[in-house]
């Protein structure tokens, strides 16, 4: 999975990840940002997962949502699995298939990682 990290226009951090994976990168740009607390919590979650305390986890964020188990995680935007009732006008299909973004739970560990490091020296 190919991806870099960079300072947006407003200094913040931003991911932005290969086509097929960009709400990864949405993910990691707008419900991670430099939150220290929630990144110590999905690492804690994932140790808890290769652990096998837990078979399966569901980060629920604004715009984005994470079920994580096992062996691998999907990052999607909430709207896409909304349970509740959508107002949408009648014939209308949700297209979501570029709003999800999956990976195995290793690999998303390594990404976390790496993104810890790079907000911590910003």
């Amino acid at each position: 999975m190919d991806y870099q990290f960079i300072r947006n226009d407003r200094a913040e951090p931003a991911a932005i990840f290969e086509m097929g994976a960009e709400t990864l990168g949405l993910w990691f740009s707008e419900e991670l940002g430099r939150d220290r607390k929630k990144l110590a919590h999905i690492l804690n979650v994932i140790q808890q997962l290769e652990d096998k305390e837990i078979e399966h986890y569901l980060l629920q964020g604004r715009e984005f949502n994470m079920d994580l188990n096992r062996d691998e995680i999907e990052v999607y935007a909430a709207i896409t699995r909304d349970e509740g009732e959508v107002d949408i006008p009648e014939d209308t299909e949700l297209y979501d298939q570029e709003s999800i973004t999956g990976c195995g739970l290793e690999d998303f560990k390594e990404v976390l990682l790496s993104w810890q490091e790079f907000v911590g020296r910003m």
